[in-house]
């Protein structure tokens, strides 16, 4: 999958989850303290306008400055004028883990990793749209956003979350025990009506739980499922469902109905499982799953509608030469679970096969349209085509498009 290159940032974050007596009370469930007293700054953005119901890409970018808190831009662009509608900015908390030298599982550790403004492309190009959980790092109206919260001398890990005014509340309370593992709490992800920020835990025999903490109240764990999740590296939490479920698997990428899910699973392959009626381990065995024919040569790039994902090549190279660089679609309906290829399931190429580097950023939501980075040789330019076999992909030429599509993920397309 395409990436932004990016340099290794190793971040002084020394502030611990339980803090200390000065620090607003940190060590209690659900305290508060405004990103200043954890070392940070004051948002210049306190929040502005409202992300409306449809017609707006959002973005979201992670700027780590020198000697400053990393500060992640989340941005409303209309995708007709490419202008900014709305913008809202998160100052990251000391403690907050972002940075891979953490060893700790977080969607920000992925977005403040590779999103630098102004680091430019890798001979890849841009990064694909973003996965299920990194839209889930927000409630749905980008007001707040989860994080999970370290404490460097124990190496304990807890879950809260920041709003735009730079004010942390942590859900996680203290270790209960003088003699004891220390908590690994990871993984935090906003449900969408944002009432409760959900998470995983792994012990040392990779057993790992998920689990929810409500933002109300006095912040009591819900249990949700658990399982083994030996061989299951690099997975993270993506929720789904309405009520809503956990999904603890590798590249989950949730159908809009919530119904359906991609996820690679271990020995297996690209899946399409159905979603369980409780949260679930996404590996085999463990879930109803339908895996992805070898012949479909499909790699999900998302979801065009409840049933159809839209695919690009696995290996960046397609086989077949029509499908060169091009993408296509895949009727998972059509699937029935074994290594052959349904007559009708595999859409015909969207784009002319080219030479191109080409990654899709953004899926309408309506399913009819994509928006792809095309590098050819270094110069990078962005494209808009409809999703539909032969279609002509229509070069966007305003200048604001650069702005909103090089840098950082697509999380959605209203």
């Amino acid at each position: 999958m395409a990436v932004l290159a990016v340099a290794t940032v190793l971040l002084p974050l020394v502030a611990g989850c339980g803090g200390s007596q000065d620090d607003a009370g940190s060590g209690t469930k659900g305290a508060k303290a405004t990103a200043g007293q954890q070392g940070g700054r004051k948002n210049t953005d306190q929040g502005s306008g409202v992300f409306p119901d449809s017609g707006v890409i959002v973005t979201a970018a992670c700027s780590v400055p020198a000697s400053k808190p990393p500060v992640v831009t989340v941005t409303g662009w209309d995708p007709t004028t490419w202008e900014r509608t709305v913008t809202r900015t998160f100052t990251v908390p000391a403690e907050a883990v972002v940075a891979e030298a953490d060893d700790v599982a977080s969607p920000l550790v992925e977005l403040c990793a590779d999103n630098f403004p102004g680091a430019g492309t890798s001979e890849d190009g841009p990064r694909a749209v973003a996965a299920t959980r990194l839209r889930q790092l927000f409630d749905k109206d980008f007001s707040r956003m989860a994080v999970v919260l370290i404490d460097r001398a124990t190496e304990a890990t807890g879950v809260g979350y920041v709003d735009t005014s730079g004010k942390l509340t942590k859900l996680s309370g203290e270790r209960s025990e003088d003699f004891g593992d220390a908590p690994r709490e990871e993984n935090a992800v906003f449900a969408q009506d944002g009432n409760a920020v959900w998470f995983t835990e792994k012990d040392s025999s990779e057993h790992v739980r998920i689990a929810s903490r409500s933002v109300a109240g006095d912040h009591a764990v819900t249990e949700q499922a658990d399982g083994d999740a030996s061989y299951m590296d690099g997975a993270g939490l993506a929720l789904a469902g309405d009520p809503v479920r956990g999904l603890f698997g590798k590249e989950v990428r949730v159908s809009p109905d919530g119904r359906k899910a991609t996820a690679f699973i271990t020995w297996q392959g690209y899946n399409v499982a159905d979603v369980p009626q409780r949260s679930a381990l996404l590996k085999a065995e463990r879930v109803k799953a339908a895996r992805t024919p070898y012949d479909a040569d499909c790699q999900p790039y998302g979801w065009v509608d409840d049933m159809t994902v839209l695919c690009g090549p696995r290996l960046g190279e397609a086989e077949d030469p029509e499908r060169k660089n091009s993408f296509w679609t895949l009727d998972t309906s059509r699937l029935d679970g074994t290594a052959d290829l349904p007559r009708g399931a595999l859409g015909e190429p969207i784009i002319p096969a080219t030479d191109r580097k080409n990654t899709v950023r953004a899926i309408s939501s309506d399913g009819k349209q994509l928006i792809f980075a095309s590098l050819q040789g270094t110069r990078l330019e962005f494209f808009i085509s409809a999703i539909a076999p032969g279609a002509t992909p229509k070069k966007i030429a305003a200048g604001g498009a650069d702005k909103a599509l090089s840098v950082g993920d697509v999380l959605e397309w209203r």
